[in-house]
């Protein structure tokens, strides 16, 4: 595993490098002629170090400084020199060696499929072949851009409905595990009887007190047992649960169609065959269910149906999807039509988040008032009973 390694010259200034161990960091200094006084390990370089908005940002630069006339290799030097992020620093110099040697661009990203999406280095290709990959990277950056986009704003409607929920949670279990348990200590020096439902509180308090650490270790153990077995095992499954899912359901299915027709949309525009474009798309599609779809559709069209046909036989994709795709293969214009499907599943997508953020804001408000009120009600029930108790 690479890492990033921070190292001290004579003079103490602080400079990075990359290496697989302090030794092997020792050494390429020593073959660049440079000498550490100390070498300090510092953050492993992973495929998450790399996230698709400083790739989309490479991707800009590299289609500007194409369409100004410098050359893939003095572009990428450029970048080496200028990017603040040294393990992209490390990663395009990397690149640049090997195109120097004599690799296609297209093949050496491929290589680095796990931060380039293979969708990336097809449409790089085809750039490479036509002559124009000035405008694969434009395309390129523009549907990264969609991308992105799409994932921010879901993130954003779902943010604040995961505060409220988080803030009811942390709010009800300081409550009970430290609250209650103070007034419990002054309601028992009254030696009287508390009200059923505080004494029902109470009673869930000193349980969860008592029990706290078996239920976290119960939580944690379900947890991991979803991430790395039932995920595993039954993502189908759980991929067709989360459709059927009311409003949840039908943002993720607008999702899945919004980024289905957006990436055929691009493997179109750049000449790529419909079945390369499909078996691209299944590859970036997260929703089990639809990938399966798709590599249905492709298995269809090879043995000689259309691609309206196809998508019309697909119960995932509603019918105006397949009615728009056998308009743009009647009149040729096959690539429009895929961009107005992208476009209108992307306003789709849009409008529902939104309305998924309005519909879960006042549910959760209500369950968080309740929970809330309830504890407080249960805690100073007893007070207004504090005349019988005295006399």
């Amino acid at each position: 595993m690479k890492r990033l390694y921070y190292w001290y010259d004579l003079n103490f200034t602080q400079h990075k490098i990359i290496a697989t161990s302090a030794l092997n960091a020792k050494h390429q200094l020593l073959l660049q002629g440079q000498f550490a006084i100390k070498i300090k390990a510092g953050k492993p370089i992973t495929a998450r170090s790399f996230n698709k908005t400083e790739l989309l940002i490479v991707t800009k630069q590299l289609a500007t400084m194409l369409k100004a006339g410098l050359s893939i290799v003095d572009s990428l030097q450029l970048l080496v020199e200028e990017h603040p992020k040294p393990h992209w620093q490390y990663l395009l110099a990397k690149i640049k060696h090997q195109i120097i040697k004599g690799d296609p661009l297209s093949q050496v990203l491929s290589e680095h499929h796990a931060i380039f999406p293979s969708l990336y280095s097809e449409i790089i290709a085809i750039g490479e072949l036509t002559g124009q990959l000035d405008l694969s990277f434009e395309q390129l950056a523009i549907e990264l851009e969609k991308a992105i986009q799409l994932q921010k704003r879901i993130k954003k409607a779902m943010r604040y409905p995961l505060f409220l929920l988080s803030v009811s949670i942390s709010v009800t279990l300081i409550m009970l595990l430290f609250v209650l348990p103070k007034f419990s200590d002054i309601y028992q020096s009254f030696d009287a009887d508390l009200p059923q439902f505080t004494q029902l509180i109470i009673n869930f308090s000193h349980y969860l007190q008592n029990t706290w650490l078996v239920w976290f270790a119960i939580i944690m153990v379900c947890y991991q047992l979803y991430r790395r077995y039932l995920q595993v095992r039954y993502q189908t499954s759980i991929d067709g649960w989360v459709l059927k899912l009311p409003l949840m359901g039908r943002v993720i299915q607008t999702t899945c169609l919004t980024q289905i027709f957006q990436t055929i949309t691009i493997t179109q525009r750049a000449g790529i065959p419909l079945i390369a474009g499909l078996s691209a798309t299944a590859k970036t599609v997260y929703n089990s269910h639809y990938r399966k779809g798709i590599y249905q559709m492709i298995a269809e069209i090879e043995q000689g149906h259309s691609f309206s046909y196809v998508l019309n036989q697909q119960p995932l994709f509603p019918t105006l999807c397949s009615l728009l795709i056998r308009v743009g293969e009647e009149s040729g214009t096959l690539d429009l039509m895929l961009g107005r499907l992208a476009d209108y599943y992307q306003e789709q997508n849009q409008t529902l988040t939104d309305n998924l953020a309005q519909a879960f804001e006042p549910l959760l408000m209500l369950v968080l008032a309740l929970i809330i009120g309830g504890l407080i009600v249960a805690m100073y029930l007893p007070i207004f009973q504090l005349g019988e108790v005295i006399h």
